[in-house]
């Protein structure tokens, strides 16, 4: 595994979803249909995001994007939690709420199905190009 690597890819999608998480933040609504519409927006574009993140992590591959993949997600998550932690910590009146069980489980299903996704995607990008090479 090339660890600077996963790295690199890991903070591609950390700056997704903080992207993502920040504009969404700015908008934030008080109606719940459109809070509702504002969060499944957020979610499609994350999703999105973390797809051509996959998709670009696979096909650049040498050896085992899962095991890649895998790695990235790890770091991107324990990313998150520490820089939601240490945000907190600096600027508490901007964080009235902390992270939900469901949120958490929401963000990992989303990457989790970006990864699947993007990972044969990537993989079949990257085999055809290959073939066509040689």
């Amino acid at each position: 595994m090339n660890w600077k690597r996963i790295a690199k890819y890991s903070l591609a999608l950390w700056c997704a979803g903080f992207a993502v998480g920040f504009v969404g933040g700015l908008f934030a609504a008080e109606d719940a249909g459109a809070a509702a519409r504002l969060e499944l927006g957020g979610n499609v574009v994350v999703f999105a995001l973390y797809l051509a993140v996959f998709v670009r992590m696979a096909a650049g591959a040498d050896g085992h994007p899962i095991a890649d993949a895998v790695a990235a997600m790890a770091a991107t998550t324990a990313l998150s939690w520490l820089s939601w932690w240490g945000l907190e910590a600096l600027v508490p009146q901007a964080f009235v709420d902390s992270i939900s069980v469901l949120e958490v489980a929401v963000e990992m299903a989303l990457m989790a199905m970006a990864a699947t996704f993007g990972i044969g995607l990537g993989s079949y990008l990257r085999d055809r190009r290959r073939l066509r090479s040689a």
